[in-house]
C-alpha cells in the first residue's frame, strides 16, 4: 500500500471517531442539566444496574464534556490540515490528543488514564509523524520568488 493511501486512511479514521466524539461530547455538556434535573425528580426511574452509572455521570462536571468535545473538534481540526500535509495540523491533533489523556486528572481528579488510550494515542501521533516527515519530503518545493514562478518548459536564464 503507497504512504499516501495508508496516510488517508488513517485520516479518515480520524475523522469519523474524532468528529463522532466531538457531537457526542458537546451533546451531552448541553444536555447535561437536563439530564440532571430529570434523573434528580425521579432516580429511580432506570434499574437498578444503571443507577450507579447514571449516578457518576451526573456527577462528572459538565466542563469535563465541554472540554473533551472542543479537544476532539482541534483534533478534527488537525486531521484536515494534516491532509493538505501540514505541519500545523500535526501539532493540533498531537496537543488535542495529549491534552485529552489528561483531561479526565484534570476534571476527575483520578486516574482515570487506560494504557490502551495511551497506546492508541502514541501509535497514531507516532504513525502520522512518519508519513507527514516522508509525505512532505516528497512535496515539491516552492519556487523562492514568488514574483516570478518558475516554469519548467521555459528555459531558465
Amino acid at each position: 500500500m503507497q504512504q499516501k493511501t495508508l496516510f488517508r486512511i488513517l485520516l479518515v479514521i480520524t475523522f469519523i471517531f474524532a468528529g463522532l466524539s466531538a457531537f457526542s461530547y458537546l451533546v451531552t455538556a448541553a444536555m447535561l442539566p437536563s439530564m440532571q434535573q430529570i434523573y434528580a425528580a425521579n432516580p429511580t426511574m432506570l434499574p437498578e444496574q444503571f443507577s450507579v452509572m447514571m449516578q457518576q455521570l451526573m456527577d462528572t462536571p459538565r466542563g469535563y464534556f465541554l472540554g473533551a468535545g472542543l479537544l476532539y473538534v482541534l483534533e478534527v481540526l488537525g486531521a484536515a490540515l494534516m491532509w493538505r500535509l501540514r505541519w500545523s495540523g500535526f501539532h493540533c491533533y498531537t496537543l488535542a490528543r495529549l491534552l485529552l489523556l489528561l483531561l479526565p486528572l484534570l476534571f476527575l481528579g483520578r486516574g482515570f488514564v487506560g494504557i490502551g488510550d495511551v497506546m492508541m494515542a502514541l501509535l497514531f501521533v507516532a504513525v502520522y509523524y512518519m508519513l507527514m516527515r516522508q509525505l512532505t519530503a516528497q512535496e515539491p518545493q516552492q519556487p523562492q520568488d514568488p514574483q516570478q514562478p518558475q516554469d519548467p518548459q521555459l528555459p531558465q536564464e
